[in-house]
């Protein structure tokens, strides 16, 4: 197969400010196949970001990274910090899993991970996996994964950012070689006065303050190589809310201890993960309400590598997820003590999987069994082939079924909920071809979806959709000519409620990305401009009919400045053109905003 990714490359230098390195061109995925395999290899859509493709994008938060890929949408109720709403492929936020040095993290409460408050500056790397993985990963890897690598950088450097809404940020970071130990941290702050982000709300500014530590320690001994790391992320956002809260203190910690050791042809891996999710939200009339998730999980997986050719993957994994919600109603009244009825699940899993490469043709098969309490077992299985036509295309197919248990407030949330819902499901196909010669790269992608039992929330009510259907393509292209990279991606989405014969709702119909990015000496240059659009809403939770959001078209340019090997200075401008604009009903975004940047490196 070809050594580089045709589709990831493509996407990946959407976002690229600097004219891509045969370095940067050869990103390497570990979670599309539970292995180390150039992203082309995979025979999965999935968009690998280094650290260099994010200090380039200079992108504010996450979701602002992850808006620029094909396939995947973002619904923001305000700026950073706020809520925002990630949609791989049609898929909801509840079905796109995302992991953190391969441990599972987010709220079991609202079934999904807030990306709003992850820091960047502790991202090592970004893998976007499209298309379902539940095969290798069980439930929530219904759309897609998101998978985190942490930094532990073998330098110290330090950044620091001004900007907008009174934003300020800092960031130290480093590591130290001690023999055969190496020990990495990290230590952070954000924080910013906001916007007013609310449409109809309050007309106050929602801001958010955010502190970040990191810690860790890496030994190589005889016998493997042994990893532990801890870190936390504390900090609060403000928003305008119907309810009556107006804050919300967030805490999230990881913990992750580590094994692998390679013996003989057999690679072996055991993660041991433990975090906490926390929310409370206060403010205005609403008491104080605290949800909180505590997981802990075992994940051990092996890798025979019989010959270059031919490989298999064997695993285990098992989790425990632990609820809390304190009452955030009158306790006098009998009907809604503010608890769970059942506060606590389990899941015990087995996986198993081959790759296979005979001359130019690639196959691999991934089965997985979930046992889930109260759910039992659930199956899913992943076929993927690959067959390289020559040097410059290669044709892609697969096959996959996947799932997602409801969460514990779809099924025991003491106001609204709805103990008989059952597991969503999924059976998806995939067809692509992928092109690459030296100045040019493209990918086009047909997928097509079928759910039966998606949860849907409407009058006061949750409920399974009995079928729902998600067609798209994707389409990304770049194309170097002399010292300018042109860059451009388009999805096209077709999502159906079958049952009701409309579309689903907050998805548009067509996105697109165009960026172009120049570097002239020292100073390198970028412009983006990004489409979506008109959105259909649907019904409120309550019921009443919503427009439409209408198509938006938002441009960004970046400048920055090389002033010697171990200095950056950068600048940043959002909404160019300082359009009003909305991608969640009754949330508008900023207007044209600035971001000063400092970077310094030592080596």
């Amino acid at each position: 197969m070809s050594k580089f990714s045709l589709l990831a490359l493509a996407v990946a230098s959407t976002c690229a400010l600097a004219q891509p390195t045969e370095s940067d061109l050869e990103h390497i995925s570990v979670y599309a196949s539970r292995q180390a395999k150039p992203v082309s290899e995979t025979l999965t859509s999935v968009t690998v970001f280094s650290r260099a493709d994010i200090e380039a994008a200079q992108v504010r938060d996450l979701p602002a990274l992850l808006q620029l890929v094909p396939g995947v949408t973002v619904a923001r109720q305000g700026g950073r910090g706020q809520n925002s709403s990630i949609f791989i492929r049609g898929g909801t936020s509840a079905h796109t899993l995302v992991l953190i040095d391969g441990i599972r993290v987010g709220a079991a409460t609202s079934g999904y991970q807030s990306l709003a408050m992850l820091p960047l500056e502790q991202i090592e790397k970004v893998e976007i996996i499209r298309g379902p993985k539940a095969a290798l990963y069980g439930s929530a890897a219904l759309g897609g994964v998101i998978a985190i690598t942490s930094r532990r950088d073998g330098s110290v450097h330090f950044n620091a950012k001004t900007g907008s809404h009174k934003h300020t940020e800092a960031n130290l970071a480093g590591s130290q070689q001690l023999g055969s130990v190496k020990v990495f941290g990290s230590v952070g702050t954000a924080m910013a006065d906001g916007f007013n982000a609310s449409v109809k709300g309050d007309p106050d500014d929602d801001g958010f303050e955010q502190s970040y530590v990191k810690a860790g320690a890496e030994y190589q001994s005889s016998v493997g190589t042994w990893l532990w790391q801890s870190q936390l992320n504390d900090g609060l956002y403000q928003y305008d809310s119907s309810y009556g809260g107006d804050q919300s203190d967030v805490r999230q910690e990881v913990h992750l201890a580590q094994w692998q050791h390679q013996i003989g042809k057999v690679g072996h891996q055991l993660k041991l993960g433990h975090n906490v999710d926390e929310d409370v939200n206060f403010g205005n009339n609403s008491k104080d309400s605290l949800f909180r998730t505590i997981r802990d999980e075992a994940d051990w997986q092996s890798l025979y590598q019989l010959n270059e050719d031919f490989s298999v993957l064997a695993g285990l994994a098992a989790s425990e997820e632990r609820v809390r919600k304190s009452p955030d109603v009158d306790p006098k009244d009998p009907a809604f003590d503010g608890q769970y009825s059942v506060n606590s699940r389990t899941n015990r899993a087995g996986f198993a999987g081959v790759s296979y490469q005979w001359q130019s043709l690639q196959l691999d098969a991934t089965g997985r069994r979930d046992h889930i309490s109260r759910y039992g077992g659930n199956s899913s299985y992943q076929l993927n082939a690959g067959y390289e036509l020559n040097e410059q295309w290669q044709l892609r197919a697969s096959q996959a079924t996947a799932f997602k248990v409801p969460s514990f407030n779809d099924l025991y949330w003491p106001r609204a909920s709805n103990p008989g819902l059952k597991p969503e499901e999924s059976r998806s196909r995939e067809v692509g071809v992928d092109y690459q010669s030296e100045l040019s790269q493209s990918s086009l992608v047909y997928f097509h979806r079928d759910l039966t039992n998606l949860i849907r929330y409407q009058d006061q009510q949750v409920f399974n959709v009995k079928k729902a259907r998600i067609r798209g393509i994707e389409y990304a292209q770049s194309v170097q000519v002399a010292d300018t990279g042109i860059h451009f991606n388009y999805t096209w989405l077709q999502a159906d409620d079958l049952q009701k014969n409309q579309r689903l709702t907050l998805l548009p119909k067509h996105k697109a990305v165009l960026q172009l990015d120049r570097q002239t000496g020292a100073w390198t240059y970028g412009l983006t401009s990004l489409f979506q659009s008109r959105t259909f809403n649907g019904k409120s939770w309550t019921g009443v009919a919503q427009p439409d959001l209408p198509s938006t078209l938002v441009l960004g340019s970046a400048l920055s400045y090389q002033w010697d090997r171990q200095t950056k200075i950068q600048l940043k401008v959002d909404n160019l053109l300082n359009r009003t604009y909305q991608t969640s009903l009754g949330y508008r975004q900023s207007g044209l905003e600035l971001m000063l940047g400092l970077q310094m490196m030592s080596f």
